[in-house]
């Protein structure tokens, strides 16, 4: 399972790192994303523009 934050708030949990950058583009959620899983991390960021 992979855990995907917003800041220190947590916002899911995805099966698979697809689903959760998916989720991640469409949401209406601004800031830096943290991505979290078995030997995985990743973070970005994400305007109100795109």
């Amino acid at each position: 399972m992979y855990k995907l934050f917003i800041g220190f708030r947590k916002l899911d949990e995805f099966p698979t790192i697809q689903e959760t950058k998916k989720y991640a583009q469409y949401s209406e959620e601004a800031g830096v994303f943290s991505l979290i899983g078995d030997n995985y991390s990743d973070s970005w960021y994400k305007s109100k523009n795109q």
